[in-house]
């Protein structure tokens, strides 16, 4: 039996951890902590029932994790965005104010790993927005 190297693993436990240590730091911050927390309050009103108050999918997906938004998805911010800003609420699609669809997407952001910055995500730029989403939530 081949015995492996203490060093070795821990070299590699150590590039591993790096590595998801610079993809988390790399991403950009979007939204204001405000907006964030404003958006749980919409979520929580508008989006919960179907989707679940811990974003787990209940009716509607997920909106959380890897079976959400994985590298292999491709998803843009812009998409997502889109999708929620033309067809959400599913009863009521396209109901709620531009700062609520927005403020929205900054709540699901944090709760999928973007940081918060000093910069408000505004409406027109967050539907042509090109920055992937791909959650940092295992």
């Amino acid at each position: 039996m081949k015995t492996i190297d203490k060093r070795y693993i821990l070299t590699l436990a150590g590039v591993f951890g790096a590595a998801a240590a610079a993809s988390a730091a790399s991403l950009p911050a979007l939204y204001t902590a405000a907006q964030a927390t404003a958006g749980q309050a919409v979520f929580a009103q508008n989006c919960a029932m179907c989707h679940g108050a811990a974003l787990q999918g209940v009716a509607g997906p997920a909106l959380v994790g890897q079976r959400f938004a994985s590298a292999a998805n491709d998803y843009t911010v812009g998409a997502i965005f889109g999708e929620i800003a033309e067809q959400m609420p599913a009863e009521a699609p396209g109901s709620l104010t531009h700062d609520q669809y927005v403020d929205a997407l900054a709540f699901i952001l944090s709760k999928n790993g973007y940081p918060a910055g000093s910069t408000a995500l505004a409406y027109e730029a967050s539907l042509g927005s090109s920055v992937p989403l791909v959650s940092q939530v295992k």
